[in-house]
C-alpha cells in the first residue's frame, strides 16, 4: 500500500461514521497507518473505539498498551504492564511490551535484557512471527555490542525459521546474513547468500532488494580487486531501476563514475 492509497483508507474513518463497524484487531493496524502519517487525532479516536469493542483480557491489554505509547508513557510505566500481562497468563502481550521496550532501550545496558525476556515468551508461546523480529533485534544488538559472532547466529536462527513461502522477508534475511558473513571476512559465503537474495528479489521484482544484493556484491568484487565484476554488479542496478521506470539511486551512479574514472 503507497502513501496515497493509506491516506484514503484513513479518509474513510476520519469523520468517525464508519469506526462503528471497525472491530479492535483492525482498528490496532489502523492506528500504526494512522501514526506513521501522523493523524494523532484518529489515532486517538481509533484507540478509544479499539478499547470500547474489546472482548478479551489480551485484546485490552494491547489496547491499553497502543493507548500508554500514544500518551508518551515512562519506560517503567511500560515495564509495569510487560510484568503484569506475563502474570496474568498473556506471554503474547508481554512479549511485545519487552520487544518495544528493549528498542526504546537500544544503546543501554537494558536493551538486551528486554530482548531476551521477549524472545524467551515467545518461544514459549511458540510465537513463530515474533521470533523472527526477535532474532533480528537480538542480532541488531550483538552488532552494536561488537559481537559479530553472537550477532550471526541469531541471523542465521531468523533465516532457519523464516517460512519458504515467505519470499520477501526470506531476500531480506539472506541479504543480513550475507552482511555478516562480509563482516566477518567469511566472502565466499557472503557471495552464495547475496546471490540467493538476488534470485527472490528478481523473482519479485523487488527493487530495493536487487539493489542490496548486487551492491553487497560490488562490495565483495572489489575486496576481491575485481573492478570489471563490480562495474557489471552496479550498471545491472542501473538497468533495472531504468527498465522500471524507476530513478537510479544517487550513490549507484557516483559509484560507477568513481570506478570508470580508475579504469
Amino acid at each position: 500500500m503507497n502513501q496515497t492509497q493509506a491516506e484514503e483508507l484513513l479518509e474513510m474513518f476520519a469523520d468517525g461514521k464508519m469506526i462503528d463497524s471497525v472491530n479492535t484487531s483492525l482498528a490496532l493496524h489502523l492506528v500504526e497507518l494512522a501514526r506513521e502519517l501522523g493523524r494523532d487525532a484518529l489515532v486517538g479516536r481509533l484507540l478509544d473505539h479499539a478499547a470500547k469493542v474489546s472482548t478479551n483480557p489480551e485484546d485490552q491489554g494491547w489496547c491499553q498498551f497502543e493507548l500508554m505509547k500514544h500518551k508518551g508513557a515512562s519506560k517503567d510505566e511500560l515495564i509495569g504492564l510487560g510484568v503484569a500481562s506475563e502474570k496474568e497468563g498473556l506471554p503474547g502481550l508481554a512479549a511485545g511490551i519487552f520487544h518495544h521496550v528493549s528498542l526504546i532501550s537500544l544503546g543501554g545496558e537494558d536493551a538486551s535484557l528486554f530482548a531476551n525476556r521477549s524472545m524467551r515468551l515467545r518461544e514459549e508461546a511458540d510465537d513463530l512471527e515474533g521470533m523472527i523480529y526477535g532474532h533480528a533485534l537480538l542480532a541488531h544488538i550483538a552488532k552494536s555490542e561488537g559481537d559479530f559472532d553472537k550477532s550471526q547466529i541469531h541471523l542465521q536462527k531468523r533465516l532457519d525459521i523464516i517460512p519458504e513461502t515467505e519470499k520477501f522477508e526470506r531476500m531480506e534475511a539472506l541479504a543480513d546474513l550475507a552482511h555478516s558473513y562480509s563482516s566477518l571476512g567469511e566472502l565466499e559465503q557472503a557471495q552464495n547468500l547475496l546471490i540467493d537474495s538476488l534470485e527472490i528479489a528478481t523473482e519479485l521484482k523487488e527493487l530495493s532488494g536487487i539493489l542490496v544484493a548486487r551492491w553487497g556484491l560490488a562490495d565483495l568484487a572489489e575486496i576481491s580487486n575485481q573492478p570489471d565484476e563490480a562495474m557489471v554488479q552496479l550498471s545491472d542496478i542501473m538497468t533495472v531501476f531504468m527498465e522500471e521506470g524507476a530513478v537510479v539511486p544517487e550513490p549507484v551512479r557516483e559509484r560507477i563514475s568513481k570506478l570508470t574514472s580508475q579504469q
